[in-house]
C-alpha cells in the first residue's frame, strides 16, 4: 500500500482544466501503473512555464481522480495538450 512508481510516464491533458478540477482526462490512460486499494502515484503537470504535481488517487481508463497541490506546488489552470507526466520527485 502507499505511492506506485511508473517513471517517465508521459501523455498530455486531453482537454482543458481549471485550478480546482479533480477528475481529469488524458490522451492515453494506459501509461500509468494500475493501482489497488489505498495506492495512489504522482503526475506532474506542465506546461513549459508553469508545473504542478498532483496525487492520482484512481485511474479509470484516460480518467484520473487527483488531489491538487503537492509537493510545494500551487493549484493552476493547464490546457489541452499540455505534459501529464509521472516523474520520480
Amino acid at each position: 500500500m502507499g505511492i506506485v512508481y511508473k517513471n517517465n510516464a508521459k501523455t498530455e491533458l486531453a482537454a482543458d482544466i481549471t485550478d480546482i478540477a479533480t477528475s481529469i482526462t488524458v490522451v492515453a490512460g494506459a501509461v500509468f501503473p494500475t493501482l489497488g486499494a489505498g495506492e495512489y502515484f504522482l503526475v506532474t503537470f506542465d506546461d513549459y512555464t508553469n508545473n504542478e504535481i498532483v496525487k492520482c488517487t484512481a485511474r479509470s481508463g484516460n480518467t484520473l481522480t487527483i488531489v491538487r497541490a503537492q509537493e510545494g506546488t500551487t493549484a493552476r489552470a493547464f490546457s489541452s495538450g499540455d505534459i501529464a507526466e509521472s516523474r520520480l520527485t
